[in-house]
């Protein structure tokens, strides 16, 4: 495994600040306490009873005392056991070797990290969360694990807190207004009821009301919540006949159930009873979602003849009405639910015999997303399918879990396959290979499904330099490929197998390779594959030769990546024409291509490739230029983004030389300690920060701005004013394009805006203008 720096130095992911924690002083206490002595410590208790947030209110007390951080993994919405160590080392943002994530791989990366790990709902993953922390506590002499789940994980060494309800007045405590504050669960009940209705007070009216309803709810804090978000519509008084009736009837309930356990159970069922027939069948059947969920998705998945589909929608506001769901998000609405709300109504949806029968909707939903996703990948729409798609992910993991255990392989595979764009551009590479080697290991259809996981397959492993594992999957697409009848996937595997020869340096294999590919993908209109080709192919190119030589292919693939209105390609593009710049000595020339290339990190949120790429790019820049604090920043941004993306430049053999060379000569001129330390402050920002720090949006010095009545007041850009010199000269907009080595289509909205900015209508104009500005020079 290489060095990484990525959770070194930082605070850690917990909020600044934890707002409105309520209590728990002693319990807070003594988790210190347990964690000076015990490197393992288990907060248990149930569902509802605080765990989380009690876990979370004792790392933020302690972070001074971590040097490497405070780092909170949530594992509620993870279903499956391989992915646990997958989870924590995307959390700590880890760099892993070439074969994936697991145990050991963390227990080397924490060696020597001072660090708190908490991970929190560990009770579904109980047996991978043990086997984990016992790895890593056993190789880890300053590393402390606290966990939250409703079993102890039976750990040597394992220190247990049973976390309690919250205090209440006792029987024959006599409370007055002054009086409740001493009662935890009063006064988390008055904050919560503060916060639904601001004028809200404690008066000597309904203090003993708040008193009985404490006693009631027996101090379990999501009851408590759960309870006072019905002030909406109910008064104390009347949620209080409510509980006390319902808590009455639940004595000849389950008596093997602990009591608090009842009570929770009591105030779900109450919250039931007060649906309608449709609110409980959705509440039952939204249970097979995870981690939020649209609308058009509950309408394809949960609408049937007992829930017509032109009913969803009124029955979805209901139930965000009595609180059982959430909305979240200020753009498209999209709806959670408590994991305790949840797991009852998938108890319902059992007993309903629903269960089976949604799981699978659920994951013809999601696959047939995935697909869409693909289909339209080249267009306008890319950018906000990604971000659906980052949404998902929860639901995409428990419908890829379905997909690769109950449906057919067939399935299985386009699925996995089909998300290619969503592992690649968000660097979600170890969970692709997870998931692609799930679909490739069931019974072996013959089929271009098949030929499809394989090639995406082999394409991440070798992006992760597996190439052990990247050659066999290609040889195997490719064999199985010659057995079938014509598909137009077949176009993409000369394409890899061209990759794989120019990431070693064998151009002269590589370009008849991709020149095929090329010719397959325009005479099928695949544009996704044209566009690949054509920027693999320019690189390809301008490292075989002159740097020039690429360009024609990297415009043609940015004019192809405008027309279709899709950004991701042409930033990819952009990056791959900024290192060619480099090469040739453009230093302006490559700025500019890498700076415009991270306007994708706008674009798409959340993207890591070609964001990293760029910023690696640009700290290329900076080191030809001396800029020596900036070049080892953005060392340290890049070093981060791969380390995330658990891959590295090392694949690419030339990149990784440049790399490493630039690496040496910036260490070299700084020192090791100047360098370290900027390296360390790239690493630390996040990635909002280093595209701000990357493109350099400081203010700039500006050239003299034009001086006639009809630009007056004007600010031109240093580019526009590049290109009304160029309109002067009389060149066409394809001419533009040429001399300043962008897309067409590029060119093109520079002139409009500089006609537009100017209040101009022609060229000529623009040309006249331009010369009464030399000959008129500013006040």
């Amino acid at each position: 495994m290489g060095t990484a720096t990525s959770a070194r130095g930082r605070a850690g992911n917990l909020p600044a600040e934890l707002t409105s924690f309520v209590g728990r002083r002693q319990e807070v206490t003594g988790i210190r306490r347990m964690l000076s002595t015990s490197r393992l410590v288990t907060l248990t208790g149930p569902g509802g009873v605080g765990k989380t947030r009690l876990a979370q209110r004792v790392g933020a007390d302690l972070r001074r005392a971590f040097p490497d951080g405070v780092w909170f993994v949530g594992l509620a919405e993870l279903r499956d056991p391989d992915l646990v160590a997958v989870t924590v080392g995307e959390t700590l943002g880890l760099h892993e070797d070439m074969t994936g994530l697991d145990p050991a791989g963390l227990a080397r990366f924490l060696a020597d990290r001072q660090m708190l790990l908490i991970l929190d709902n560990c009770e579904h993953l109980v047996a991978a969360c043990a086997a984990l922390a016992e790895t890593l506590l056993r190789s880890c002499p300053e590393l402390r694990v606290m966990v939250t789940s409703r079993e102890a994980l039976r750990v040597d060494g394992e220190a247990n807190l049973a976390v309690q309800p919250l205090s209440v007045p006792g029987p024959t405590d006599a409370c007055n207004p002054g009086d409740l504050q001493k009662y935890e669960s009063a006064g988390l009940f008055v904050d919560r009821a503060t916060a639904i209705l601001p004028e809200f007070r404690v008066t000597e009216d309904n203090c003993a009301t708040i008193v009985r309803l404490c006693r009631a709810l027996e101090g379990v804090p999501l009851a408590i919540e759960l309870a006072v978000a019905r002030l909406r519509v109910l008064s104390l008084e009347q949620i209080l006949d409510r509980l006390t009736d319902r808590y009455r009837l639940l004595t000849t309930g389950a008596r093997t159930a602990p009591p608090r356990q009842q009570t929770l159970r009591a105030l779900i069922d109450w919250s039931w009873d007060l649906c309608s027939e449709a609110e409980r069948i959705l509440w039952a059947r939204v249970s097979v979602f995870s981690g939020g969920f649209e609308l058009d998705a509950v309408e394809a998945v949960c609408a049937d003849g007992r829930l017509p589909v032109d009913t969803v929608l009124d029955v979805l506001g209901s139930l965000v009405e009595k609180s059982v769901l959430i909305r979240a998000g200020n753009g498209t609405a999209r709806y959670r639910i408590l994991e305790v709300t949840r797991e009852y109504g998938a108890a319902e949806l059992v007993t309903a015999g629903e269960q089976e029968e949604m799981a699978r909707r659920h994951c013809r939903w999601f696959a047939d997303l995935a697909a869409h996703a693909d289909r339209i990948w080249v267009g306008p729409q890319q950018t906000a399918v990604m971000e659906r798609l980052r949404h998902e992910r929860a639901n995409l993991r428990v419908a890829l879990e379905h997909a690769t255990t109950q449906g057919p392989p067939e399935t299985a595979l386009r699925f996995a396959a089909d998300l290619q764009n969503h592992w690649f551009v968000r660097g979600y590479f170890s969970e692709g290979r997870h998931w692609l080697d799930r679909a490739l290991a069931m019974p072996a259809p013959r089929h271009w499904t098949r030929v499809k996981a394989l090639r995406v397959a082999a394409w991440i492993a070798g992006i992760q330099g597996d190439a052990d594992r990247a050659g066999p999957l290609l040889a195997e697409a490719v064999a199985l490929a010659d057995t079938l009848p014509a598909s137009p996937e077949r176009a993409y595997l000369p394409l890899i197998e061209g990759v794989f020869k120019l990431w070693p340096g064998d151009y002269e294999q590589a370009l008849p390779l991709l020149e095929r590919a090329l010719v397959a993908f325009r005479e099928l209109n695949i544009r996704n594959g044209e566009l690949w080709t054509l920027i693999v192919l320019g690189l390809c190119r301008g490292l075989a030769d002159e740097p020039s030589s690429g360009y024609p292919d990297l415009i043609a693939a940015m004019d192809l990546g405008a027309a279709t209105g899709e950004v991701w390609w042409q930033s990819f593009g952009l990056w791959a024409l900024s290192v060619l710049r480099w090469r040739d000595g453009d230093q302006a020339g490559a700025t500019a291509a890498a700076k415009e290339c991270l306007a994708v990190g706008k674009a798409v949120d959340g993207e890591q490739f070609a964001v990293g790429l760029g910023v690696e790019s640009l700290a290329w820049i900076a080191a030809r230029q001396h800029r020596d604090q900036r070049a080892a920043t953005l060392l340290g941004v890049s070093r981060r983004m791969w380390q995330e993306m658990h891959t590295s430049l090392a694949p690419f053999r030339v990149l990784q030389t440049w790399h490493d060379e630039v690496v040496e000569q910036v260490r070299s001129r700084l020192g090791t300690d100047a360098f370290s330390a900027a390296v360390r402050r790239g690493s630390e920002l996040s990635t909002a920060e280093a595209i701000a720090t990357a493109v350099e949006r400081q203010p700039r010095d500006r050239a003299p701005e034009p001086q006639t009545d009809v630009a007056a007041g004007l600010r031109l850009t240093r580019r526009e004013r590049e290109v009304a010199g160029l309109i002067a000269e009389g060149l066409s907009n394809r001419d533009i394009a040429t001399r300043l080595v962008v897309a067409q289509r590029t060119a093109e909205g520079h002139v409009e805006n500089l006609l537009s900015k100017l209040g101009f209508t022609s060229r000529t104009q623009v040309a006249g203008w331009l010369a009464g500005q030399r000959q008129s020079p500013p006040d």
